[in-house]
């Protein structure tokens, strides 16, 4: 009978122990889903702003990063502001990591993080990045993700420059997207 009792015993711990292990993966994926969902519902909350934020009362910058913000005098554009409105939007939702390695330009997303060719909600996209022929380099951010399509939202975007969601049929690194911008690639945001 004591042998049995201990056998038991063993089986309860070894399956407490699973339950627990598959736990703590349920959770720590859990936790990254919700970061993504976070960053495309503040950045699809600015469309139709322009460089000054909605209703023209703020500026987009990150905070802790060396952005210096996109509303210029009589709530014009400061500079071209793609990078700035990606650098707040995941300011906003609570990204961490190397912020302080984003500046005014889109490249600097390549400074936070390494690139990669499969996009997840939350990631920057990054379009012509080192290209020669090209200098007009841009990032937004990845809103949707449904088998080869893709749906992002940036600032800076269309003309006049606003803040706007576009749909691209393929979202493979090489892909020409409209008639100037090429995809360059993904770079995903770290939990702050």
């Amino acid at each position: 009978m004591r042998k049995l009792t201990s056998l038991a015993a063993k089986g309860a711990a070894i399956t407490l122990f699973a339950s627990t292990a598959i736990a703590v993966t349920g959770v720590a994926n859990a936790q990254a889903a919700p970061l993504g969902a976070r960053i495309a519902t503040t950045a699809k909350g600015q469309i139709g702003a322009g460089p000054c934020g909605l209703n023209k009362k703020g500026s987009y910058w990150g905070r802790g990063t060396s952005q210096t913000g996109s509303c210029g005098p009589n709530h014009t554009e400061a500079h071209a502001w793609c990078a700035d409105f990606v650098g707040w939007v995941w300011w906003k939702s609570g990204v961490g990591g190397r912020m302080n390695k984003l500046n005014n330009l889109a490249s600097s997303f390549a400074d936070y993080g390494k690139m990669h060719s499969t996009p997840k909600v939350g990631d920057a996209i990054l379009y012509n990045q080192h290209t020669a022929t090209i200098d007009d380099d841009h990032v937004a951010i990845v809103v949707a993700v449904t088998g080869s399509e893709i749906t992002v939202v940036g600032g800076n975007q269309g003309n006049p420059g606003s803040v706007s969601s576009h749909t691209w049929k393929s979202y493979k690194v090489g892909t020409k997207v409209n008639g100037t911008q090429t995809i360059s690639g993904y770079v995903t945001p770290v939990a702050g």
